[in-house]
């Protein structure tokens, strides 16, 4: 099975991942099982098998996500 996470934080020697359409629902994964790079923000799809989890990093979501949040500071910004 297959899902879309994003890194929410890293705390006290875990991944935190909320669910990109129900953000209520969190996934917890130990370090040592991710096996790739990943940084606070990244989009990422995980799938869960017998073995284990398989991550794939979304970086053209992950990029279109961190320019809209920038759009949206930059707006914040400018009504002051």
């Amino acid at each position: 099975m297959t899902n879309k996470y994003t890194l929410d934080r890293i705390d006290d020697g875990f991944y935190v991942f909320l669910k990109r359409d129900d953000e209520s629902e969190q996934l917890i994964i130990p370090l040592e099982e991710v096996k790739v790079n990943l940084n606070e923000g990244d989009i990422v799809e995980i799938e869960t098998n017998e073995t284990g989890y398989r991550f794939e990093v979304l970086k053209e979501e992950t990029s279109d996500m961190k320019e809209k949040v920038s759009n949206l500071l930059e707006k914040l910004k400018n009504k002051k």
